[in-house]
């Protein structure tokens, strides 16, 4: 534990305008939370960095209650259990769940899972990893693809945010799986090369760079789209709707055009289109498959084989010190980042250095 009985956290200071500035965070040192009957007690290593945490930070409606001022800042973190009154959980105990932004956090059994750690012994093996490709990354890409969007052999697939942490797991996913043409929308040559060379994309259209992102769009995919892995919404959203094949499946994974908005974001005008072809639009979240822990199991036990056998490829970006969270959240915006975006705490680290 920390040494001073200190737990330093990132607060909400107030909803954020537009992008989360660091001015929209507070720095708070509070005492570590007094574990309750059938709670365990975690020792935060991790904390990922996940575009729809913004989401929960504006008092818009979500899937999650907003985060209100003077709470703490939530998202997906990986932890030891350092005390347990939790029958059947041990102290030494590597989980991951939805916790707070802080050295120490508190919950049930139910909300912290053990860490698959008979998993990636291969080429898999490092920590970081079970907050990505052998977590919730991994299992949101594999569940959207075939379960949300119902993925068939010879497909052709559209996937946004391509270089993305889904987004990079979710082509390659779709090229294993026997998909026909993987196309992806990304921002920046760099991330269009990654995704083309690393990522197993046929293709990668750098929005940044085309003056009309849907006639783009229909050049590399001129017979259209079976599956689009929607994680953006707004312009690229649009062009896949100018795709749709008949039978056609879009997959809503997240809405990061939408997430820094600071008024009503337009819908793309082109829904009609979901009539025409008699194609569906689903979003999901991967709450459920989470908690479903001998489905996940499976689904994990599957992308590990593909790791081992190398035909899976992934990228976290790993920054280290509690006082980075911050400046590393901000990354996800401007796009400075590759792979999985996680930050490394060191609880032994002097609170004051924050």
């Amino acid at each position: 534990m920390n040494e001073r009985g200190v737990n330093r956290q990132w607060l909400l200071r107030r909803h954020p305008v537009g992008r989360l500035a660091a001015s929209d965070l507070q720095f708070h040192q509070g005492q570590i939370p007094a574990l309750a009957e059938g709670q365990l007690l975690i020792r935060v290593l991790l904390v990922a960095m996940d575009p729809a945490i913004r989401a929960f930070l504006s008092p818009r409606p979500g899937y999650r209650p907003a985060v209100e001022p003077g709470a703490p800042v939530t998202g997906m973190v990986l932890g030891e259990v350092v005390a347990s009154r939790c029958p059947g959980r041990l102290i030494g105990e590597l989980v991951s769940g939805f916790g707070s932004w802080s050295d120490h956090v508190v919950g049930s059994g139910a909300q912290f899972v053990p860490v698959p750690l008979e998993l990636g012994q291969g080429p898999s093996g490092d920590l970081a990893a079970y907050t990505h490709v052998l977590g919730s990354s991994g299992l949101t890409a594999h569940h959207g693809l075939t379960v949300v969007g119902a993925l068939a052999t010879d497909d052709s697939v559209l996937v946004s945010a391509a270089a993305g942490a889904v987004g990079s797991l979710a082509g390659q996913m779709a090229r294993i799986l026997g998909a026909k043409r993987v196309v992806g929308i990304a921002g920046g040559p760099d991330k269009c090369r990654l995704a083309t060379s690393r990522y197993g994309y046929d293709a990668c259209i750098d929005y940044q760079a085309v003056a009309d992102l849907g006639a783009a769009v229909r050049a590399a995919l001129p017979e259209g789209a079976d599956l689009c892995f929607e994680n953006v919404g707004g312009a690229p959203l649009q062009a896949a709707l100018d795709v749709l094949r008949p039978g056609a499946r879009i997959v809503l994974c997240g809405m990061i055009s939408q997430y820094d908005a600071d008024g009503p974001v337009p819908g793309p005008p082109n829904l009609w289109n979901l009539i025409v072809h008699g194609a569906r639009m689903q979003g999901f979240r991967i709450a459920g498959l989470l908690n479903d822990r001998s489905r996940s199991r499976e689904v994990l036990g599957l992308i590990d084989q593909w790791l081992r056998a190398g035909r899976l490829h992934y990228d976290i970006d790993l920054r280290d010190g509690f006082e980075q969270i911050p400046q590393a959240f901000a990354a996800l915006s401007t796009g400075q980042h590759r792979g999985r975006l996680v930050v490394r705490i060191n609880t032994a680290q002097a609170a004051s250095a924050c």
